[in-house]
């Protein structure tokens, strides 16, 4: 992780994964964990056409938060060593089938640990993926809350958005109330102007999926398009600037699991919208 760095889908981030002849796939490492102990991750899969089966990815000792940028496709989720009907991870004796879940544009997929998953019939599909580490590890066995019966999907745009800084407003895909005690996804929505310089108490990684701006870290400006990836630690003064006419969809998740609006100002006053809890 580099905080407060920009990264995008490009050769300097390209991944090697191996796709099917009859397949166009690549997928790009975007935030790694480098030297931080249970640090988040976030990779990028642009497919058409499908995965090889025998090669899923496997979420291991992470949560896998991943959100269909645009295109769609078919997931195939697996408890880990079930794939092809093998009789690890059966019930009774008896292998249990690969879930299977169609995905389109602004679907949001909570992969559990020790789960797996690959992709078929994708066309044009651009998926971001972010691992957050599970209950294996202590800093992460501290920040779990309790939650509610386990969500696996949703769709974007079916919730009531609530306020948070700079007259902002966000969507949340995933929290507690789904099912995800480590972890909260989200989309924000930052209307011209942007939000002000401010810092959390949580770890984030951000990912632009609508509209262009800036993200200004002290006197740094870096330009943000569709795509553009950064990662945030508790405490770092950062602002998300929107220098067009039309709001920025920034999707964000974060851990411990909590409000999105939970942010404070440079003084520690909290932000607008937020209301401390005890």
């Amino acid at each position: 992780m580099e905080p407060g760095v920009v990264f995008n889908s490009t050769p300097a981030t390209l991944a090697d994964l191996r796709f099917p002849a009859n397949s166009s796939g690549q997928l790009f490492n975007l935030i790694k964990v480098g030297n931080y102990a249970e640090g988040l991750q976030a990779d990028e899969l642009h497919l058409t056409g499908s995965m090889e089966p025998s090669e899923p990815f496997e979420a291991g000792s992470t949560d896998t938060y991943i959100y269909v940028r645009t295109g769609s496709g078919t997931l195939h989720i697996s408890q880990n060593g079930s794939q092809n009907g093998s009789q690890n991870g059966s019930r009774n004796g008896m292998a249990q089938a690969p879930e299977k879940l169609e995905v389109t544009e602004g679907t949001a997929v909570h992969i559990r640990s020790q789960e797996t998953f690959y992709v078929s019939d994708a066309s044009a599909l651009e998926l971001f993926m972010v691992k957050v580490p599970d209950a294996t590890g202590p800093y992460a066995r501290k920040q779990l809350h309790a939650s509610s019966q386990f969500t696996r999907s949703v769709q974007q745009g079916l919730s009531a958005a609530g306020s948070a800084t700079g007259n902002r407003e966000y969507e949340v895909l995933f929290d507690a109330e789904s099912g995800s005690s480590g972890a909260t996804m989200f989309i924000g929505f930052i209307p011209p102007s942007g939000a002000p310089a401010h810092y959390h108490l949580y770890d984030e990684i951000c990912q632009i999926v609508k509209g262009s701006g800036q993200l200004q870290t002290g006197s740094t400006l870096q330009p943000l398009s569709v795509g553009s990836t950064f990662s945030i630690v508790p405490r770092f003064l950062h602002s998300v600037i929107n220098d067009t006419s039309e709001n920025l969809w920034i999707l964000g998740t974060f851990r411990p699991e909590g409000s999105p609006a939970a942010a404070y100002y440079p003084d520690g006053r909290p932000a607008p919208g937020y209301e401390e809890q005890d």
